[in-house]
Protein backbone atom coordinates (compact mmCIF):
# COMPACT_ATOMS: atom_id res chain seq x y z
CA UNK A 1 0.00 0.00 0.00
CA UNK A 2 1.62 3.50 -0.84
CA UNK A 3 1.71 5.97 1.76
CA UNK A 4 2.85 9.62 2.41
CA UNK A 5 6.57 8.66 3.07
CA UNK A 6 6.79 11.77 5.63
CA UNK A 7 3.72 10.82 7.23
CA UNK A 8 3.97 8.49 10.73
CA UNK A 9 7.29 7.95 12.53
CA UNK A 10 8.71 11.12 10.87
CA UNK A 11 6.21 13.67 11.50
CA UNK A 12 7.46 15.11 14.95
CA UNK A 13 10.88 15.77 12.82
CA UNK A 14 9.06 17.56 10.87
CA UNK A 15 7.19 19.74 12.63
CA UNK A 16 10.02 20.88 14.54
CA UNK A 17 11.43 21.50 11.16
CA UNK A 18 8.66 23.82 9.89
CA UNK A 19 8.80 25.56 13.32
CA UNK A 20 12.51 26.06 12.93
CA UNK A 21 12.38 27.24 9.17
CA UNK A 22 9.79 29.46 9.84
CA UNK A 23 11.06 31.28 12.49
CA UNK A 24 14.23 31.64 10.46
CA UNK A 25 12.78 33.24 7.21
CA UNK A 26 10.80 35.84 9.49
CA UNK A 27 13.95 36.38 11.45
CA UNK A 28 15.29 37.03 7.38
CA UNK A 29 12.36 38.44 5.78
CA UNK A 30 10.39 40.29 9.07
CA UNK A 31 7.47 41.10 6.35
CA UNK A 32 6.90 37.21 5.82
CA UNK A 33 4.56 35.72 8.07
CA UNK A 34 5.35 31.95 9.53
CA UNK A 35 3.53 29.22 7.60
CA UNK A 36 1.72 26.87 9.48
CA UNK A 37 3.05 23.46 10.63
CA UNK A 38 0.79 21.68 7.91
CA UNK A 39 2.05 24.04 5.20
CA UNK A 40 5.16 23.63 5.45
CA UNK A 41 5.22 19.63 5.98
CA UNK A 42 3.29 19.54 2.65
CA UNK A 43 5.95 22.14 1.39
CA UNK A 44 8.80 20.36 2.38
CA UNK A 45 7.59 16.79 1.34
CA UNK A 46 6.81 18.08 -2.23
CA UNK A 47 10.49 19.84 -2.51
CA UNK A 48 12.16 16.62 -1.76
CA UNK A 49 10.05 14.53 -4.33
CA UNK A 50 10.47 17.04 -6.67
CA UNK A 51 14.68 17.50 -6.36
CA UNK A 52 15.06 13.81 -5.86
CA UNK A 53 12.61 13.47 -9.27
CA UNK A 54 14.85 15.95 -10.93
CA UNK A 55 17.84 14.25 -10.24
CA UNK A 56 16.73 11.63 -11.29
CA UNK A 57 15.70 12.81 -14.68
CA UNK A 58 18.87 14.16 -15.32
CA UNK A 59 20.43 10.87 -15.21
CA UNK A 60 17.88 9.47 -17.39
CA UNK A 61 18.82 12.13 -19.84
CA UNK A 62 22.63 11.44 -20.06
CA UNK A 63 21.62 7.38 -20.04
CA UNK A 64 19.52 8.04 -23.47
CA UNK A 65 22.35 9.94 -25.15
CA UNK A 66 24.97 7.62 -24.14
CA UNK A 67 22.21 4.87 -25.51
CA UNK A 68 21.99 6.14 -28.83
CA UNK A 69 26.35 6.20 -28.59
CA UNK A 70 26.10 2.31 -27.66
CA UNK A 71 24.38 1.41 -30.17
CA UNK A 72 26.10 2.73 -32.98
CA UNK A 73 29.09 1.37 -31.40
CA UNK A 74 27.66 -2.01 -31.75
CA UNK A 75 29.66 -4.82 -33.85
CA UNK A 76 28.20 -5.21 -37.24
CA UNK A 77 26.79 -8.51 -36.23
CA UNK A 78 24.69 -7.31 -32.93
CA UNK A 79 23.13 -4.01 -35.08
CA UNK A 80 19.66 -3.22 -34.40
CA UNK A 81 17.45 -2.42 -37.07
CA UNK A 82 17.72 1.23 -38.38
CA UNK A 83 14.20 2.49 -36.97
CA UNK A 84 14.42 0.69 -34.00
CA UNK A 85 15.37 1.96 -30.50
CA UNK A 86 16.18 1.15 -27.02
CA UNK A 87 15.19 3.78 -24.35
CA UNK A 88 15.25 4.22 -20.71
CA UNK A 89 13.03 5.92 -18.32
CA UNK A 90 13.46 6.16 -14.48
CA UNK A 91 11.31 7.50 -11.72
CA UNK A 92 11.24 8.07 -7.93
CA UNK A 93 8.55 6.20 -5.92
CA UNK A 94 7.51 6.57 -2.64
CA UNK A 95 6.10 3.08 -1.37
CA UNK A 96 5.72 0.97 1.97
CA UNK A 97 7.67 -2.14 3.23
CA UNK A 98 6.20 -5.35 4.53
CA UNK A 99 6.42 -3.79 7.74
CA UNK A 100 5.19 -0.72 6.75
CA UNK A 101 7.90 1.39 6.89
CA UNK A 102 8.30 4.28 4.91
CA UNK A 103 11.05 4.02 1.69
CA UNK A 104 11.78 6.45 -1.34
CA UNK A 105 12.30 3.64 -4.33
CA UNK A 106 14.35 4.07 -7.66
CA UNK A 107 12.44 3.01 -11.11
CA UNK A 108 14.36 1.38 -14.08
CA UNK A 109 12.79 0.70 -17.69
CA UNK A 110 14.58 -0.51 -20.20
CA UNK A 111 12.87 -1.28 -23.57
CA UNK A 112 12.98 -1.83 -27.42
CA UNK A 113 10.86 -0.69 -29.89
CA UNK A 114 10.26 -0.70 -33.46
CA UNK A 115 8.79 1.88 -36.27
CA UNK A 116 8.89 -0.67 -38.99
CA UNK A 117 8.52 -4.57 -38.48
CA UNK A 118 8.87 -6.23 -41.87
CA UNK A 119 11.83 -8.44 -41.80
CA UNK A 120 13.44 -7.24 -39.01
CA UNK A 121 15.71 -9.48 -36.91
CA UNK A 122 15.63 -7.73 -33.81
CA UNK A 123 13.97 -9.85 -31.78
CA UNK A 124 14.26 -13.86 -30.73
CA UNK A 125 13.99 -16.19 -33.64
CA UNK A 126 10.84 -18.22 -33.30
CA UNK A 127 11.10 -20.82 -31.04
CA UNK A 128 14.55 -20.00 -29.18
CA UNK A 129 15.10 -18.27 -25.55
CA UNK A 130 18.62 -17.58 -25.38
CA UNK A 131 19.22 -13.59 -24.62
CA UNK A 132 22.12 -13.77 -26.80
CA UNK A 133 20.10 -14.76 -29.76
CA UNK A 134 18.09 -11.51 -29.77
CA UNK A 135 19.91 -8.22 -31.03
CA UNK A 136 17.24 -6.58 -28.75
CA UNK A 137 17.47 -8.32 -25.56
CA UNK A 138 21.19 -8.96 -25.77
CA UNK A 139 21.84 -4.71 -26.45
CA UNK A 140 19.19 -4.53 -22.92
CA UNK A 141 21.43 -6.81 -21.08
CA UNK A 142 24.73 -5.03 -22.15
CA UNK A 143 23.09 -1.35 -21.58
CA UNK A 144 21.84 -2.43 -18.12
CA UNK A 145 25.13 -3.41 -17.46
CA UNK A 146 26.98 -0.69 -18.32
CA UNK A 147 23.94 1.80 -16.86
CA UNK A 148 24.39 -0.44 -13.46
CA UNK A 149 27.69 -0.71 -13.21
CA UNK A 150 28.86 3.08 -14.34
CA UNK A 151 25.64 5.93 -14.13
CA UNK A 152 23.85 4.28 -11.28
CA UNK A 153 26.40 2.48 -9.19
CA UNK A 154 25.48 4.80 -6.02
CA UNK A 155 22.08 3.69 -6.46
CA UNK A 156 22.44 -0.13 -6.86
CA UNK A 157 24.84 -0.13 -3.72
CA UNK A 158 25.72 -3.35 -2.18
CA UNK A 159 23.34 -4.38 0.72
CA UNK A 160 20.46 -2.36 -0.96
CA UNK A 161 17.43 -4.48 -1.90
CA UNK A 162 16.03 -4.86 -5.82
CA UNK A 163 12.75 -6.11 -7.27
CA UNK A 164 13.82 -7.16 -10.78
CA UNK A 165 11.09 -7.68 -13.54
CA UNK A 166 11.49 -9.48 -16.76
CA UNK A 167 8.61 -9.12 -19.29
CA UNK A 168 9.15 -11.73 -21.69
CA UNK A 169 6.59 -12.91 -24.52
CA UNK A 170 6.24 -15.08 -27.11
CA UNK A 171 3.59 -14.97 -30.81
CA UNK A 172 1.43 -17.47 -31.53
CA UNK A 173 3.15 -19.95 -33.33
CA UNK A 174 2.07 -22.77 -32.01
CA UNK A 175 4.86 -25.46 -30.51
CA UNK A 176 4.88 -29.00 -30.37
CA UNK A 177 7.82 -29.63 -29.22
CA UNK A 178 11.61 -27.60 -28.19
CA UNK A 179 14.49 -29.07 -26.91
CA UNK A 180 15.69 -27.16 -23.40
CA UNK A 181 19.06 -27.87 -23.01
CA UNK A 182 18.83 -27.34 -18.85
CA UNK A 183 21.08 -24.09 -19.17
CA UNK A 184 19.10 -22.93 -16.27
CA UNK A 185 18.47 -26.28 -14.80
CA UNK A 186 14.97 -27.80 -14.52
CA UNK A 187 12.08 -25.71 -12.78
CA UNK A 188 9.19 -27.41 -10.88
CA UNK A 189 6.11 -25.06 -10.59
CA UNK A 190 7.66 -21.81 -10.22
CA UNK A 191 5.36 -19.02 -9.98
CA UNK A 192 5.32 -16.72 -13.10
CA UNK A 193 2.22 -14.22 -14.55
CA UNK A 194 1.33 -15.35 -18.08
CA UNK A 195 -1.17 -13.40 -19.95
CA UNK A 196 -1.87 -11.89 -16.68
CA UNK A 197 -2.72 -14.66 -14.77
CA UNK A 198 -1.02 -16.07 -11.97
CA UNK A 199 0.37 -19.30 -13.19
CA UNK A 200 3.10 -22.28 -12.01
CA UNK A 201 5.97 -23.02 -14.56
CA UNK A 202 7.42 -26.13 -14.82
CA UNK A 203 10.06 -27.60 -17.64
CA UNK A 204 13.11 -29.93 -17.69
CA UNK A 205 15.39 -31.15 -20.34
CA UNK A 206 13.52 -34.60 -20.13
CA UNK A 207 10.00 -33.29 -21.79
CA UNK A 208 11.69 -30.36 -23.28
CA UNK A 209 9.40 -27.07 -23.94
CA UNK A 210 5.83 -27.58 -25.29
CA UNK A 211 4.03 -24.89 -24.61
CA UNK A 212 4.26 -21.11 -25.27
CA UNK A 213 4.22 -20.19 -21.74
CA UNK A 214 7.13 -21.84 -21.13
CA UNK A 215 9.12 -20.24 -23.56
CA UNK A 216 8.33 -17.26 -22.54
CA UNK A 217 9.49 -18.11 -19.17
CA UNK A 218 12.85 -19.37 -20.32
CA UNK A 219 13.54 -16.55 -22.00
CA UNK A 220 12.97 -14.12 -18.99
CA UNK A 221 15.04 -16.56 -17.26
CA UNK A 222 17.92 -16.74 -19.88
CA UNK A 223 17.89 -12.36 -18.88
CA UNK A 224 17.65 -13.62 -15.50
CA UNK A 225 20.81 -15.27 -15.82
CA UNK A 226 22.67 -12.58 -17.60
CA UNK A 227 22.51 -10.38 -15.20
CA UNK A 228 23.08 -12.28 -12.09
CA UNK A 229 26.10 -13.54 -13.55
CA UNK A 230 27.29 -10.72 -15.33
CA UNK A 231 26.63 -7.27 -13.37
CA UNK A 232 28.82 -7.16 -10.21
CA UNK A 233 26.85 -4.69 -8.48
CA UNK A 234 23.62 -6.98 -8.45
CA UNK A 235 25.69 -9.47 -6.92
CA UNK A 236 26.43 -7.59 -3.83
CA UNK A 237 22.46 -6.69 -3.57
CA UNK A 238 19.50 -8.92 -2.21
CA UNK A 239 17.73 -9.73 -4.97
CA UNK A 240 13.92 -10.97 -5.82
CA UNK A 241 13.33 -11.80 -9.03
CA UNK A 242 9.90 -11.57 -11.08
CA UNK A 243 8.69 -12.92 -14.58
CA UNK A 244 5.59 -11.64 -16.54
CA UNK A 245 5.04 -13.59 -19.36
CA UNK A 246 2.68 -13.22 -22.48
CA UNK A 247 1.66 -15.00 -25.62
CA UNK A 248 0.06 -12.80 -28.34
CA UNK A 249 -2.60 -14.17 -30.47
CA UNK A 250 -0.63 -13.10 -33.67
CA UNK A 251 2.84 -13.83 -35.43
CA UNK A 252 5.39 -12.43 -35.97
CA UNK A 253 9.05 -11.38 -34.80
CA UNK A 254 8.16 -8.49 -33.02
CA UNK A 255 5.52 -10.48 -30.95
CA UNK A 256 9.08 -12.23 -29.17
CA UNK A 257 10.60 -9.70 -26.89
CA UNK A 258 11.81 -8.86 -23.50
CA UNK A 259 12.09 -5.96 -21.67
CA UNK A 260 13.35 -5.50 -17.63
CA UNK A 261 12.12 -3.13 -14.80
CA UNK A 262 13.93 -2.77 -11.69
CA UNK A 263 13.03 -1.16 -8.77
CA UNK A 264 15.80 -0.51 -5.73
CA UNK A 265 14.52 -0.27 -2.38
CA UNK A 266 15.30 2.67 -0.32
CA UNK A 267 17.50 3.98 -2.85
CA UNK A 268 16.94 7.42 -1.74
CA UNK A 269 16.54 7.03 2.27
CA UNK A 270 19.56 8.63 2.99
CA UNK A 271 19.34 10.98 0.61
CA UNK A 272 16.12 12.39 1.40
CA UNK A 273 17.27 12.37 5.85
CA UNK A 274 20.40 14.96 4.53
CA UNK A 275 18.10 17.00 2.49
CA UNK A 276 15.88 17.39 5.40
CA UNK A 277 18.99 18.45 7.39
CA UNK A 278 19.76 21.01 4.50
CA UNK A 279 16.26 22.70 4.04
CA UNK A 280 16.79 22.90 8.40
CA UNK A 281 19.99 25.07 7.37
CA UNK A 282 18.20 27.06 4.64
CA UNK A 283 20.47 26.00 2.06
CA UNK A 284 18.09 25.11 -1.03
CA UNK A 285 17.58 28.50 -3.00
CA UNK A 286 14.87 26.28 -4.75
CA UNK A 287 12.66 26.76 -1.65
CA UNK A 288 11.01 29.19 0.17
CA UNK A 289 11.51 31.90 -1.93
CA UNK A 290 10.85 35.08 -0.85
CA UNK A 291 8.46 37.68 -2.51
CA UNK A 292 7.89 41.39 -2.59
CA UNK A 293 5.04 43.29 -4.10
CA UNK A 294 3.83 42.61 -6.92
CA UNK A 295 4.66 44.08 -10.11
CA UNK A 296 6.93 46.69 -8.41
CA UNK A 297 9.70 46.61 -10.78
CA UNK A 298 7.55 47.69 -13.70
CA UNK A 299 10.49 49.16 -15.46
CA UNK A 300 12.94 45.90 -15.61
CA UNK A 301 12.57 43.52 -18.98
CA UNK A 302 14.82 40.15 -18.51
CA UNK A 303 15.70 37.75 -21.55
CA UNK A 304 16.42 34.19 -19.86
CA UNK A 305 18.12 31.87 -21.82
CA UNK A 306 18.62 28.25 -20.73
CA UNK A 307 20.26 25.88 -22.91
CA UNK A 308 20.75 22.36 -21.72
CA UNK A 309 19.97 20.18 -24.41
CA UNK A 310 22.46 20.04 -27.31
CA UNK A 311 22.34 17.53 -29.96
CA UNK A 312 24.25 13.87 -30.07
CA UNK A 313 27.40 13.35 -30.20
CA UNK A 314 27.78 17.35 -28.06
CA UNK A 315 27.28 16.29 -24.17
CA UNK A 316 24.11 18.27 -22.38
CA UNK A 317 24.81 21.29 -20.14
CA UNK A 318 23.55 19.93 -16.77
CA UNK A 319 21.23 21.81 -14.57
CA UNK A 320 20.99 24.88 -17.45
CA UNK A 321 17.44 24.60 -17.33
CA UNK A 322 16.62 24.44 -13.81
CA UNK A 323 18.96 27.72 -13.54
CA UNK A 324 17.08 28.95 -15.89
CA UNK A 325 13.12 27.95 -13.79
CA UNK A 326 14.57 29.22 -10.41
CA UNK A 327 15.92 32.28 -11.92
CA UNK A 328 12.79 33.12 -13.38
CA UNK A 329 11.04 32.53 -9.73
CA UNK A 330 13.27 35.20 -8.54
CA UNK A 331 12.77 37.52 -11.03
CA UNK A 332 8.77 37.86 -10.71
CA UNK A 333 8.56 36.86 -7.04
CA UNK A 334 11.61 38.27 -5.59
CA UNK A 335 12.84 41.04 -7.68
CA UNK A 336 9.12 42.42 -8.67
CA UNK A 337 9.31 42.13 -12.32
CA UNK A 338 6.09 41.42 -14.11
CA UNK A 339 5.49 38.07 -15.35
CA UNK A 340 5.32 39.31 -18.95
CA UNK A 341 8.19 41.65 -18.25
CA UNK A 342 10.84 38.08 -18.54
CA UNK A 343 10.88 35.57 -21.32
CA UNK A 344 12.21 32.48 -20.91
CA UNK A 345 14.12 30.56 -23.98
CA UNK A 346 14.79 26.78 -23.10
CA UNK A 347 17.15 24.60 -25.99
CA UNK A 348 17.18 28.06 -28.02
CA UNK A 349 19.43 27.52 -31.04
CA UNK A 350 20.86 31.10 -32.64
CA UNK A 351 18.49 32.20 -34.67
CA UNK A 352 15.50 31.35 -32.17
CA UNK A 353 17.78 33.70 -29.20
CA UNK A 354 17.42 36.63 -32.07
CA UNK A 355 14.30 36.20 -33.46
CA UNK A 356 12.03 35.69 -30.08
CA UNK A 357 14.66 37.43 -27.78
CA UNK A 358 16.93 39.98 -28.68
CA UNK A 359 14.05 41.12 -31.06
CA UNK A 360 11.66 40.80 -28.47
CA UNK A 361 13.67 43.47 -26.31
CA UNK A 362 14.46 45.63 -28.86
CA UNK A 363 10.95 45.84 -29.64
CA UNK A 364 10.07 47.03 -26.09
CA UNK A 365 12.69 49.76 -25.94
CA UNK A 366 11.16 51.17 -28.59
CA UNK A 367 8.12 51.08 -27.36
CA UNK A 368 8.69 52.07 -24.15
CA UNK A 369 11.80 54.90 -25.50
CA UNK A 370 14.39 53.27 -23.64
CA UNK A 371 12.78 54.18 -20.42
CA UNK A 372 13.80 50.62 -19.49
CA UNK A 373 16.52 48.19 -17.70
CA UNK A 374 17.67 45.39 -19.50
CA UNK A 375 18.65 41.99 -18.33
CA UNK A 376 19.97 39.15 -20.15
CA UNK A 377 20.99 35.92 -18.29
CA UNK A 378 22.39 32.80 -20.09
CA UNK A 379 22.97 29.25 -19.20
CA UNK A 380 24.90 26.45 -21.19
CA UNK A 381 27.90 25.94 -22.89
CA UNK A 382 30.53 28.59 -24.13
CA UNK A 383 33.34 28.26 -26.32
CA UNK A 384 36.91 30.68 -27.15
CA UNK A 385 37.92 31.53 -30.20
CA UNK A 386 41.74 31.55 -31.22
CA UNK A 387 42.26 35.14 -29.27
CA UNK A 388 39.75 33.93 -25.97
CA UNK A 389 36.83 35.64 -27.51
CA UNK A 390 34.31 34.34 -25.61
CA UNK A 391 31.21 32.65 -27.40
CA UNK A 392 28.06 31.55 -26.23
CA UNK A 393 27.06 28.00 -27.84
CA UNK A 394 23.10 27.98 -28.41
CA UNK A 395 21.81 24.47 -28.40
CA UNK A 396 21.32 23.01 -32.05
CA UNK A 397 24.65 23.04 -33.24
CA UNK A 398 25.33 21.00 -36.11
CA UNK A 399 28.45 19.08 -35.79
CA UNK A 400 27.91 16.92 -38.53
CA UNK A 401 30.09 18.62 -40.84
CA UNK A 402 33.06 19.19 -38.63
CA UNK A 403 36.02 16.84 -39.63
CA UNK A 404 37.57 16.49 -36.50
CA UNK A 405 34.29 14.95 -34.85
CA UNK A 406 34.26 12.67 -37.60
CA UNK A 407 34.51 9.03 -35.52
CA UNK A 408 33.91 5.38 -36.64
CA UNK A 409 32.35 5.05 -32.99
CA UNK A 410 30.01 8.10 -33.17
CA UNK A 411 30.84 9.61 -30.36
CA UNK A 412 32.38 13.00 -29.47
CA UNK A 413 36.32 12.92 -29.29
CA UNK A 414 37.13 14.78 -26.17
CA UNK A 415 40.14 17.32 -25.51
CA UNK A 416 40.45 18.04 -29.06
CA UNK A 417 41.39 21.62 -30.43
CA UNK A 418 39.59 22.72 -33.90
CA UNK A 419 41.54 25.38 -36.24
CA UNK A 420 40.77 26.50 -39.21
CA UNK A 421 37.88 25.51 -41.24
CA UNK A 422 36.55 23.69 -38.36
CA UNK A 423 36.39 26.49 -35.94
CA UNK A 424 34.95 28.35 -38.47
CA UNK A 425 32.05 25.89 -39.05
CA UNK A 426 31.02 26.08 -35.12
CA UNK A 427 31.97 30.10 -34.38
CA UNK A 428 29.28 30.83 -37.41
CA UNK A 429 26.79 29.35 -34.88
CA UNK A 430 27.21 30.51 -31.78
CA UNK A 431 27.15 34.35 -30.25
CA UNK A 432 29.94 35.89 -28.69
CA UNK A 433 29.22 38.21 -25.83
CA UNK A 434 30.42 41.73 -28.01
CA UNK A 435 28.02 40.73 -30.41
CA UNK A 436 24.94 40.14 -28.16
CA UNK A 437 26.24 43.32 -26.69
CA UNK A 438 26.66 45.07 -30.19
CA UNK A 439 22.76 44.00 -31.24
CA UNK A 440 21.91 46.62 -28.72
CA UNK A 441 24.39 49.17 -29.90
CA UNK A 442 22.06 51.71 -31.03
CA UNK A 443 19.57 51.13 -28.30
CA UNK A 444 19.81 53.73 -25.57
CA UNK A 445 17.85 52.21 -22.48
CA UNK A 446 18.45 53.00 -18.48
CA UNK A 447 20.96 50.02 -17.64
CA UNK A 448 22.23 46.74 -19.27
CA UNK A 449 22.71 43.86 -17.28
CA UNK A 450 24.47 40.45 -18.65
CA UNK A 451 24.74 37.27 -16.59
CA UNK A 452 26.42 34.53 -18.40
CA UNK A 453 26.95 30.60 -16.37
CA UNK A 454 29.12 29.56 -19.28
CA UNK A 455 32.85 27.77 -19.83
CA UNK A 456 34.86 28.72 -22.38
CA UNK A 457 38.13 26.84 -21.52
CA UNK A 458 36.61 24.08 -23.42
CA UNK A 459 35.82 22.08 -19.91
CA UNK A 460 32.20 21.28 -19.32
CA UNK A 461 30.43 21.95 -16.11
CA UNK A 462 30.61 18.33 -15.41
CA UNK A 463 34.44 19.00 -15.06
CA UNK A 464 34.99 16.51 -18.02
CA UNK A 465 36.77 17.51 -20.89
CA UNK A 466 34.94 18.98 -24.37
CA UNK A 467 36.41 20.38 -26.97
CA UNK A 468 38.49 23.87 -27.47
CA UNK A 469 39.79 26.05 -30.26
CA UNK A 470 43.33 26.59 -31.24
CA UNK A 471 44.63 29.38 -30.00
CA UNK A 472 46.70 32.20 -31.24
CA UNK A 473 47.05 34.20 -28.41
CA UNK A 474 49.15 32.98 -25.23
CA UNK A 475 47.03 34.52 -22.61
CA UNK A 476 43.07 35.81 -21.90
CA UNK A 477 42.54 39.32 -21.88
CA UNK A 478 39.09 39.92 -20.90
CA UNK A 479 36.66 41.44 -24.09
CA UNK A 480 35.69 45.14 -24.23
CA UNK A 481 32.40 45.58 -24.88
CA UNK A 482 29.77 49.07 -25.13
CA UNK A 483 30.49 51.72 -22.29
CA UNK A 484 27.14 50.68 -20.36
CA UNK A 485 26.84 47.31 -20.07
CA UNK A 486 27.56 45.18 -16.80
CA UNK A 487 28.66 41.54 -17.27
CA UNK A 488 28.85 39.20 -14.57
CA UNK A 489 31.10 36.21 -15.62
CA UNK A 490 30.58 32.73 -13.77
CA UNK A 491 34.90 32.75 -14.62
CA UNK A 492 37.06 34.21 -16.70
CA UNK A 493 37.19 32.93 -20.05
CA UNK A 494 40.53 30.60 -19.27
CA UNK A 495 38.54 29.06 -16.45
CA UNK A 496 36.50 26.74 -15.84
CA UNK A 497 32.42 27.14 -14.94
CA UNK A 498 31.51 23.86 -12.62
CA UNK A 499 28.02 23.03 -11.40
CA UNK A 500 26.71 22.35 -7.79
CA UNK A 501 25.89 19.13 -8.27
CA UNK A 502 23.95 18.68 -4.92
CA UNK A 503 21.67 22.08 -5.54
CA UNK A 504 21.26 21.26 -9.40
CA UNK A 505 22.42 24.53 -10.94
CA UNK A 506 25.69 26.18 -11.71
CA UNK A 507 28.02 27.33 -9.26
CA UNK A 508 27.71 30.84 -10.19
CA UNK A 509 23.94 30.99 -10.80
CA UNK A 510 23.32 28.73 -7.36
CA UNK A 511 25.28 31.79 -5.71
CA UNK A 512 23.68 35.08 -7.06
CA UNK A 513 19.89 33.62 -6.33
CA UNK A 514 21.52 32.69 -2.64
CA UNK A 515 22.25 36.51 -2.55
CA UNK A 516 18.78 37.20 -3.54
CA UNK A 517 17.12 35.11 -1.49
CA UNK A 518 18.71 36.26 1.62
CA UNK A 519 18.67 39.98 1.11
CA UNK A 520 14.94 39.85 -0.98
CA UNK A 521 17.31 41.66 -3.96
CA UNK A 522 18.16 44.62 -1.93
CA UNK A 523 22.01 44.04 -2.56
CA UNK A 524 24.36 46.63 -5.04
CA UNK A 525 26.09 45.23 -7.89
CA UNK A 526 29.21 45.78 -5.84
CA UNK A 527 28.56 43.45 -2.63
CA UNK A 528 26.16 41.15 -4.87
CA UNK A 529 29.56 40.46 -6.66
CA UNK A 530 31.95 40.49 -3.72
CA UNK A 531 29.52 38.29 -1.82
CA UNK A 532 29.53 35.61 -4.73
CA UNK A 533 33.38 35.66 -5.06
CA UNK A 534 33.50 35.22 -1.75
CA UNK A 535 31.30 31.76 -0.88
CA UNK A 536 31.37 30.66 -4.44
CA UNK A 537 35.64 30.62 -4.19
CA UNK A 538 35.37 28.97 -0.64
CA UNK A 539 32.12 25.79 -1.64
CA UNK A 540 34.43 25.21 -5.04
CA UNK A 541 37.55 24.85 -3.29
CA UNK A 542 36.62 22.38 -1.11
CA UNK A 543 34.95 20.58 -3.60
CA UNK A 544 38.22 20.47 -5.43
CA UNK A 545 36.97 22.54 -8.61
CA UNK A 546 38.08 26.28 -7.37
CA UNK A 547 35.95 28.65 -9.66
CA UNK A 548 36.21 32.54 -9.35
CA UNK A 549 33.48 34.90 -10.35
CA UNK A 550 34.67 37.72 -13.02
CA UNK A 551 33.01 40.80 -14.56
CA UNK A 552 33.26 42.99 -17.17
CA UNK A 553 32.41 46.87 -16.56
CA UNK A 554 31.69 49.13 -19.60
CA UNK A 555 34.17 52.12 -19.57
CA UNK A 556 32.07 54.99 -19.38
CA UNK A 557 30.17 53.45 -15.77
CA UNK A 558 33.45 53.82 -13.76
CA UNK A 559 32.62 53.16 -10.33
CA UNK A 560 29.06 53.93 -10.63
CA UNK A 561 28.15 50.63 -11.62
CA UNK A 562 28.77 48.78 -7.81
CA UNK A 563 26.03 51.30 -6.93
CA UNK A 564 23.41 49.48 -9.37
CA UNK A 565 20.79 46.94 -8.01
CA UNK A 566 18.21 45.06 -9.91
CA UNK A 567 15.25 46.42 -7.78
CA UNK A 568 14.54 50.07 -9.97
CA UNK A 569 11.19 51.55 -8.76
Amino acid sequence: MKTNIFSKSRIVFFGLMALSLSLSVHAQNPSVMPQSEHQYNDDIHTFIIKRLRQNVQQTEKQMNKQIQQMLINLPNAEKLYDETFVRVTADVREDTTEDGIPEINYVYNISYNCHHFEGTEDDYPSGAYLWNTSNSCRAICNITKSMIENDLSDIFAAGRKATITINSTTDAAEITHLPYNGEYGDFRYMPAIFNDENVRISVDQKEGITTNAQLAYLRAQSAHHYLSENISNLKRMENEYLYTTQCFDMKGPHYRRSSLQIVVHGAFDETAKNMEAALLNDEYVDFNIPSIEENSNSKTYALIIADEEYTAPLPNCDYASNDGDVLHQYFVHTLGIPTRHVKVLHNAGRQEIYDEGIHWLKDIIKAQSGDVHIIIYYAGHGIGDEKFKPYLMPSGIDVSKIRAFRSKTGTLPSGIDLKGGDAEKILNQCISIDTLAGWFKKDVVLSYTFIIDASFDGIQRSGKEFFNIQKESKRYRAPRLRNDVVVFMAADGDKTAYSFIDQHHGFFTYYILKELKYTRGEITFKDLFDNVMKNQAYESSLQGKLQEPSMIIGGELGEDWGNRTFINN
